[in-house]
């Protein structure tokens, strides 16, 4: 798609910054560099307006410095609530007209002014009764010329914005290679955004951003331990995710999460871990995050499923920060009744030998968008 220009996959999230550069070798791909980067060095999240642009654009440069990247071109995304995506059926009708077609359409889709987005769209298939059905995708022109500012005070040109749910489907396919008859729930955990896609028959046929993630885990440990963020984002990584109980199941048998939560929470503040005291409520906070994150993709699975005709989600492939949560894919596979998995974003890949092989060890979770970025030069 860029000719020889040599791109980096850049994903600038909530809390870090991930700058891939692949390239084809053989059949497959390698990773040839990479770096990471946090947004808040000191770990707390006051920041924002133009001193959060400016902590981005300083991350960014970050990024690039340590994964020696020489790329001046780049390939980034955007997520959140400024993105919508909707799946819609039309008339068949000649390409240009559907075009000018779409844009009318789009009103009465998307909850913000046509003249305050930008819009695309892709055409997914066509049906037996002369309709085609296409993916609409609009985002706030707000959003994303904020972030084409990042990318250009650094000293690169943009050549694609993408949507990280997209991005990390991209990693999917490239990196498991599913046949026409799977179908699975791809949800890629960051700090601020949840991405939920579901794939099937060789495309995205729903997708959607939550904002719950890892940071409302740290808010929630936050409030309840009266700690700052940056300590409650420490306390959250020590932790692990409830898993289901064997045996009756009462209340008395403690889960993984209480019992990590009780120890961190102890190590943090230095007192008991009392079950009437205020920090004891920090189980729970977390707990209910968790059980909303959960719901939200559970509602997102059979909204799909009661929609598709038949389709059923037959497994989960997690990724993203959060991902890394101890026990995290074995408790969402007893709530969801469903296979999860963690997704390597590297599965099949090489790895060159330039690369930090203890940092890959820390980061790989969190590449999937930006592998899937970069997948679109390599590619």
């Amino acid at each position: 798609m860029f000719g020889s220009k040599a791109v980096v996959g850049l994903d600038i999230g909530t809390d870090k910054v991930k700058a891939v550069q692949l390239r084809k070798k053989g059949g497959s791909y390698e990773l040839e560099k990479f770096g990471v980067a946090d947004i808040h060095p000191g770990g707390e999240r006051q920041a924002t307006g133009s001193e959060l642009q400016r902590l981005k654009v300083s991350a960014v440069r970050r990024a690039i410095e340590q994964g020696r990247i020489t790329a001046k071109y780049a390939v980034s995304a955007v997520s959140g609530e400024s993105i919508i995506v909707r799946y819609i059926q039309l008339p068949q009708m000649p390409e240009a007209e559907l075009k000018n077609a779409l844009r009318w359409e789009a009103e009465e889709y998307i909850p913000f002014s046509i003249d305050e987005v930008n819009l695309d769209s892709v055409v997914l298939g066509r049906t037996n009764d002369n309709k085609v059905d296409v993916l609409l995708v609009c985002a706030k022109k707000d959003l994303v010329n904020d972030h084409l500012e990042i990318i250009r005070a650094v000293g690169l040109t943009p050549l694609l914005v993408d949507v990280d749910s997209f991005a990390f489907l991209n990693c999917y396919e490239a990196t498991y290679h599913p046949g026409p008859g799977d179908c699975v729930a791809l949800v890629n955990i960051g700090a601020g955004i949840t991405n939920i896609n579901i794939y099937v028959g060789g495309t995205s046929r729903f997708a959607r951003d939550i904002s719950i993630a890892g940071d409302a885990m740290s808010t929630a440990i936050a409030q309840k331990t009266q700690q700052p963020f940056a300590k409650a984002e420490l306390a959250k990584h020590a932790m692990a995710a409830p898993v289901a109980e064997s045996g009756d199941g009462t209340e008395e048998e403690e889960s993984s999460l209480i019992s990590s939560i009780r120890g961190t929470v102890e190590r943090m503040t230095g007192s008991d871990f009392a079950e009437d005291s205020g920090d004891a409520g920090a189980q729970k906070a977390v707990r209910n995050v968790l059980s909303n994150l959960v719901g939200e993709v559970r509602r997102s699975i059979q909204f799909f499923e009661n929609q598709s005709g038949g389709a059923t989600v037959q497994r989960v492939y997690l990724g993203g920060g959060t991902s890394r949560m101890n026990k995290l894919p074995e408790w969402l596979s007893s709530e969801l009744e469903l296979p999860v998995e963690l997704l390597d974003p590297l599965r099949g890949f090489s790895v060159g030998a330039g690369v930090d092989q203890g940092l890959l060890g820390s980061a790989r979770e969190h590449l999937g968008v930006g592998i899937g970025l970069s997948l679109r030069k390599a590619g």
